[in-house]
């Protein structure tokens, strides 16, 4: 009887190691709450000065959802900047978007970004006007979060709004707080030292109980283009490269994250040899409009992303909010030269900004290819600098791993004792 029993639980043990967990991922919705906002010109003129589309992302949003609902994820991730600017009327009626999930039994899971807690231009749009409306604090953003986090997680940090959740048996989530809540809607994100604690303790524990841990962080933990941390600082996590290192040295396989609005896959592999993925997602309130599909078990994770690229009202979303993203990034791209170097000659910035914005495109897509017409405009670049010789294969437009539709596979990690 005692081997009949043994071999129930082997064979009981291995189905619950060899278990595969279905999540999905969502990041940067920047929702505005319908009933704050109208058709006029105000919201309009947001969305082309700035190009998050905030008067489409409820029908995204919707979309996203039913395509959930008809799926089999088991868990939802949600990486921050739940809102436009952390209005708690937003904040209360995304919840409410995501209860036909959580009615159906899927667990959500949310943390904050820089525009969702203590935002001090929450606003609503009436016809040409903006006129302020109730932001959230911490504690508020906590209590509407109740049901997506932060009510029954396993532990919780006591600086910040970051906890730990069982995924399942084997596998936690952490899910890190660096949001700078207390300086209004400042972009740029860290860790607080207490936290950074809490995070090392987090993760020797579960190691000890041979625990896999996942994270989600709105700010990225490492590089996801060339001198993404001296041109686009802001949008990694203060100290990356330490807690990089940190956070691969001591067990952690992959961390979900958002902010730069762009669907990108980077590994990092720390000198001891332990390989972390920081799994970046693009936004749903702006090209490209990407939502993901993860399998995870013990071995690895097999990732699928999808995209919006119409809704009822707007057949031409996707294509509508590429053409401006570009032109933006162009506009964007020519301002910073000429405050780097206002004696840049005129036709030489406007090449450099229009290759700028090009790459700038394909990155928010994801997995970067340098076609003919990129290649010929960074030709005419070089030339016009009077460097004709230029060795365009030193520029690398994607960081390995693939971007969109990937398998990660995550070994045990090098110094982890099980």
């Amino acid at each position: 009887m005692k081997q009949t029993l043994l071999t129930i639980f082997t064979i009981f043990s291995g189905f619950l190691t060899g278990q595969t967990l279905n999540i999905g991922v969502i990041t940067d919705m920047h929702y505005l709450s319908e009933k704050l906002m109208d058709g006029g010109y105000a919201v309009d003129n947001y969305v082309f000065a700035g190009g998050r589309n905030i008067k489409d992302v409820p029908a995204v949003l919707d979309k996203v959802i039913d395509e959930y609902l008809h799926s089999n994820i088991e868990v939802l991730l949600i990486c921050g900047d739940i809102t436009k600017d952390g209005e708690k009327q937003s904040h209360t009626d995304f919840v409410k978007k995501l209860k036909p999930l959580q009615d159906k039994g899927v667990r959500i899971f949310a943390i904050p970004g820089n525009h969702d807690i203590n935002i001090p231009n929450a606003v609503e749009f009436r016809g040409n006007k903006t006129f302020p409306v109730p932001n959230v604090s911490p504690e508020e953003f906590s209590d509407i979060y109740a049901s997506c986090g932060y009510k029954g997680a396993l532990k919780y940090d006591a600086s910040s709004l970051s906890y730990v959740a069982a995924l399942n048996n084997k596998t936690w989530l952490l899910a890190i707080d660096a949001a700078k809540y207390t300086d209004g809607a400042s972009s740029s994100g860290r860790i607080l030292p207490e936290t950074e604690k809490w995070i090392v303790d987090v993760l020797d524990e579960a190691r000890e109980k041979g625990i896999q841990v996942i994270g989600m962080m709105h700010w990225g933990l490492t590089e996801h283009i060339m001198y993404q941390s001296v041109v686009f600082g802001d949008y990694l996590v203060g100290d990356w490269e330490r807690l990089r290192t940190l956070f691969a040295d001591k067990g952690m396989k992959a961390v979900f994250t958002g902010h730069f609005h762009a669907n990108d896959i980077t590994a990092f592999t720390s000198g001891e040899g332990n390989t972390i993925y920081d799994i970046e997602t693009g936004t749903l309130a702006a090209y490209p409009f990407a939502y993901r599909f993860v399998e995870l078990d013990a071995e690895g994770m097999n990732i699928t992303t999808k995209n919006v690229t119409s809704i009822p009202s707007n057949p031409n979303l996707a294509a509508d909010s590429k053409k401006l993203i570009r032109q933006l990034a162009h506009k964007q791209a020519e301002g910073k030269l000429k405050k780097m170097n206002p004696d840049f000659p005129a036709e030489i910035s406007a090449r450099f900004a229009e290759v700028l914005s090009q790459i700038f495109v394909l990155h928010a897509g994801g997995d970067e290819q340098m076609d003919d017409h990129l290649k010929q405009l960074i030709e005419n670049l070089t030339h016009a600098m009077g460097n004709p010789d230029e060795d365009m294969d030193e520029m690398q437009l994607d960081f390995p791993p693939a971007d969109n539709n990937t398998y990660l596979p995550m070994g045990k990690c090098a110094n982890l004792k099980i």
